[in-house]
């Protein structure tokens, strides 16, 4: 039995099982990138990386912000190269340099823009080193990367920067996981007339990725060179026929089990009504799991049932109505995400959620303790 009071529990067989799922989609030789962005969608960052690490499962890491990426060089051994998939404002990146915060030759900075490419050229210089980058290309030119016609006439320039490796380049579609496969298709026919265009003495230099994990699923044959594995390596649903495995499972022990008269406080605001109830605590509140705990249908798994809440969440804690259940005593496991019935999708469900946002459900506080099982 793990002794804590409230804990997240991490599959790492899950994990390994979902990157060879991921990999037998793509096919052989496409490398597997990690995205880890958001608190590894809430598993963890440090932890979820010395895993990916200790275990060999990725080629790369992505992260979102640049605190992210010092984040992982500070707190972890993990030797993988770390894609900075968001912008990075010249002068941190100059004084992250000059304070050994991180790693030149493992980190990999996206740009935006020509103006983005310089800036970045100019900090390189000012170091005396080479810093490598991915160029980021825009489908829409809505200012999330630089648009295919620039890419085209600015070519020679991007790949010759003095102290810039471009060794990659990538598109993001927000249509991916929209159920219109034909305007998906069409974007990614777009990037890869880009990709054709390149010249051959600079593609044989560039790792090119364009899908994430909704397009994993529905268009391998656009593989390149990478994947980016977000919400797949997690195991959250993209269209993977049911092959995923969820990571997560989120528990605690009940640490009191009581009568309570009506009337009397259980939260903040007493909502108690007039009836005496059965009411099982556990130590685990909005703050560990701010999205799934604030919303209205929220269930607990105990014995292979699911129970509805008795009163508002606190910060730390929640009362579970276990009125009419006298076999439930203090120590019992209590799942919020994990087991049958509070799976990320039922909740999703329950609560009239976009499954598109499903990894929303794993979100949770660095305070709650990681465990890596």
């Amino acid at each position: 039995m793990i002794k804590r009071s409230a804990w997240a529990e991490v599959s790492t067989e899950f994990l390994g099982n979902n990157i060879r799922v991921i990999r037998d989609r793509v096919g052989e030789g496409v490398k597997v990138c990690a995205v880890v962005k958001a608190d590894a969608y809430g598993h963890g960052l440090s932890g979820f990386v010395s895993a990916l690490s200790d275990y060999g499962f990725t080629d790369m890491v992505a992260v979102g912000k640049f605190y992210e990426l010092k984040k992982v060089f500070a707190e972890t051994s993990a030797d993988a190269d770390i894609l900075l998939l968001g912008a990075a404002a010249a002068d941190e990146i100059a004084s992250a340099l000059e304070k050994g915060e991180i790693i030149p030759g493992r980190s990999i900075f996206s740009v935006y823009s020509p103006d983005m490419l310089k800036r970045l050229n100019d900090v390189a210089e000012s170091a005396r080193i080479t810093l490598r980058v991915h160029i980021r290309i825009d489908i829409w030119d809505s200012g999330m990367g630089i648009s295919p016609e620039e890419f085209n006439e600015y070519q020679d320039m991007i790949m010759n920067m003095p102290h810039l490796k471009v060794c990659g380049m990538y598109t993001h579609l927000y249509t991916a996981y929209s159920d219109d496969l034909d305007e998906i298709a069409s974007e990614l026919k777009s990037f890869d007339e880009v990709v054709k265009k390149i010249k051959p003495e600079y593609r044989e230099r560039l790792c090119i990725h364009a899908l994430n994990s909704a397009l994993i699923f529905r268009f391998p044959q656009y593989a390149y060179d990478m994947v980016r594995a977000g919400t797949a390596l997690y195991g959250l649903p993209c269209d993977d026929g049911g092959r995923l495995k969820p990571l997560l499972r989120v528990c605690a022990r009940v640490f009191d089990v009581r009568e309570v008269d009506g009337g009397i406080p259980l939260s903040y605001i007493n909502r108690n009504g007039d009836k005496k109830r059965r009411i099982a605590r556990i130590m685990l509140g909005y703050w560990d799991m701010p999205l799934l705990l604030t919303q209205k249908e929220v269930r607990v798994w105990i014995k292979g049932k699911l129970y509805r809440l008795a009163d508002d969440v606190c910060m730390d804690n929640l009362c579970i109505d276990v009125s009419g259940e006298d076999d439930i005593q203090v120590g019992d496991l209590a799942v919020l995400l994990g087991e049958e019935g509070v799976e990320a999708v039922d909740i999703l469900d329950r609560n009239g959620i976009d499954p598109v946002h499903g990894e929303w459900m794993c979100m949770t506080a660095e305070r709650l303790e990681k465990v890596y099982i």
